[in-house]
Formats: structure tokens, sequence, C-alpha cells
């Protein structure tokens, strides 16, 4: 007992020296973004779609991983990087410290929440984190593996989380969230696979890389929604190019007025109009609803894929005519998108 809270202890220093580093590495990418946000403000037009292109591909490494690994018969195994489907067998249970749940794995997460009313946002004080975890089996029906774990990671996991109001302590509220691995769960395991002492294999986490712990329910979500960014991406691809033009190759109609109209309705009128064709679009079915509540989509979707883009642009004083141009681009290219791919986007969910 002493060894595993003295490993969980060492994983947590770890995280915190992981998170400390992440830190610093995002400070100093803020910093290079400041300047050149200030410095050359119409480049981060076009470099901002590579770095958050770049981010996410960094941040999804892991789902991207699982999904594209295929499901292993335990009796085909081989050593190397593997996935199994079953479901979760051990011996000990554990008692999870906020919802009492029983469970054989546990993750818990206690954090003090302070709001602030200036810019309306909550901030997170002391944090608390407990892990509890053991060796555990994965049965199907071809056959039952032996899983290792030397530290746990349940972040694909569904969590149950609570806000409750704190009154002895001096912040707003206390959230706990708690993931669990139980008995009976069916779940994917994507582990190194090698042979123990007794020539059987076990799945074991490989160098810095952990052991993946998902929901079948997880995975499909997540298939489902790279499809959906793959069926979007020409369009993305088409605005870009479309703004890129306007910013920097298109003619200019010089000394045009700004329109105060056009201005409150693309800041505000947009969403104001999503929120509308929204509830609107719940009141029918059939076609009109898809047609109303597509309307809305697409206000919401350009309000969020414009406004900062809108911002940068009147801060650095572009010609107003470019700014409307750049606007209806992303407001052809969003209706392309929804009209010809709604369909599939709707299969898809």
């Amino acid at each position: 007992m002493f060894w595993r809270k003295f490993g969980v202890l060492l994983h947590l220093m770890q995280i915190k020296t992981i998170g400390l580093k992440i830190g610093v590495l995002v400070f100093i990418g803020l910093g290079i973004a400041l300047y050149i946000g200030l410095s050359f403000s119409r480049i981060l037009v076009p470099l901002f779609p590579f770095i958050a292109g770049f981010l996410v591909w960094y941040t999804t490494k892991t789902q991207r991983k699982l999904i594209k690994t295929a499901t292993t018969p335990i009796y085909q195994i081989t050593e190397g990087w593997v996935k199994i489907q079953g479901t979760v067998s051990a011996s000990k249970t554990f008692k999870t410290p906020y919802f009492k749940h029983e469970c054989i794995a546990y993750s818990y997460r206690k954090a003090d929440i302070s709001y602030h009313s200036e810019d309306n946002t909550e901030r997170e004080g002391s944090v608390i984190i407990e892990e509890e975890f053991q060796d555990f089996y994965l049965t199907n029906a071809t056959g039952k593996i032996k899983v290792i774990l030397t530290r746990v990671n349940l972040a694909l996991l569904p969590a149950k989380s609570e806000i409750i109001h704190s009154i002895k302590y001096a912040v707003d509220d206390i959230r706990y969230t708690e993931r669990t691995l139980k008995n009976g769960d069916l779940i994917s395991v994507l582990g190194y696979a090698i042979k123990n002492s007794n020539y059987h294999f076990e799945l074991n986490e490989h160098g810095n890389r952990p052991l993946v712990i998902a929901t079948p329910d997880f995975e499909d979500k997540t298939k489902k929604s790279f499809k959906v960014f793959k069926y979007l991406l020409p369009y993305f691809i088409l605005m870009y190019l479309a703004v890129n033009y306007f910013l920097f190759f298109a003619p200019v109609k010089q000394h045009m007025e700004i329109s105060t109209a056009f201005v409150l309705f693309i800041f505000f009128g947009m969403p104001i109009l999503g929120v509308v064709f929204g509830v609107i679009g719940s009141r029918f079915s059939g076609f009109a609803k898809d047609l109303i509540s597509g309307m809305g989509g697409i206000c919401i979707v350009v309000s969020l894929l414009s406004f900062p883009l809108l911002c940068l642009l009147f801060m650095t004083k572009t010609e107003f005519y470019i700014i409307e141009c750049v606007w209806a681009s992303v407001l052809l290219c969003t209706t392309l998108a929804f009209a010809i791919n709604y369909r599939k986007i709707e299969g898809a969910f």
C-alpha cells in the first residue's frame, strides 16, 4: 500500500512538472503571438489557421491513435501496440471520496472556484487530486488478458461532477469531479503487449506513453467528429483562400464610409438571429425544422468564425470594403458547407 501511494505521489509530481513546463511554453507562445500581433497584425490572418491546425493535431494525437488502431482478438496478440475491447474485472474495489461509488480505479479532483464579475469568468484556486487504481483483467469472447497499471489515465472516461456552494471557505463554490472504472464496464484499452514470465501476454504502458482507456461511446463520437471535420475541410480551405485574397490581392475601394447598421448586425444581429432561428426551428418538424435550425446554426458559426477576425481588422483600421468582403466570404463558405453537407453531418450524429 505504501509503494502504491508513493507511486501516486511520484505521478502527481510528474504531472505538476509537466504542467509547469507546458505553462512556460504557453507564456512564451503568447508573448511571441502578442509581438507578431502588434508588429505584423495582418500576418496573423494567414498564420492563424496553421497555428490552430497544429494545436488540434498535437492535442488529438491520443484520440487519433486510439480510433485508427483496429481491435485485436486476444488470441491473436503479438508484442507491440494493440487495442483490446472487453469488460473489466478485478477482485478489489475502492470507494470514491465524494460520490462514494464502488469501483476498481478512480481519479478525484476537488477545486475551489471563485467568480469575477468584471469579466464574468470563473477561476480555480487550490486543487486537490487523488487517484487509486490497481491491475485488472479485460475479458471478451476471444479470451482474457491482464492490464498492468503503474499510473492511471482516465481522462477519456465520462466524468461525474457537482458544484457545491461554499459557506465555510473564502471561495464561492467547490467543484467535485470523479472518473471511475467499475467491474463490468465495457472499455477499450490501447497498450503495449508483452509476455510475462509465464509466457502470457499482458498490456503495459511503454516508455512515457501511458495506457489509453476509453469507452466505445467515446470512440464512436470521436470518429464522427473527425468525419464531420473531413466533410467541412474543403470549405475551410476555400474560406481561407477567399479571406486572404480580399486582404492582400483584391482591388480596394478607398475611403468607403463605415455602415454602423452593418457593424451592429455582424457583431450582435447574427448571434441573436442564430438563437431566434434555433428556438423557432425547435417548434417545427421535418423539412421546416431542418431549414430554420440550419439557418440558426449558420448564423452562430459565422459569428464565431468572424468575430476575432473582424475585431483584428477594425483594430488595424482596415478599409471597410475589405471587411465587408471578408465577412461575406465567411458567410458564403459556411452556408455552402452546411447546405451541401447537411445530410452527411446529420447522418454522422
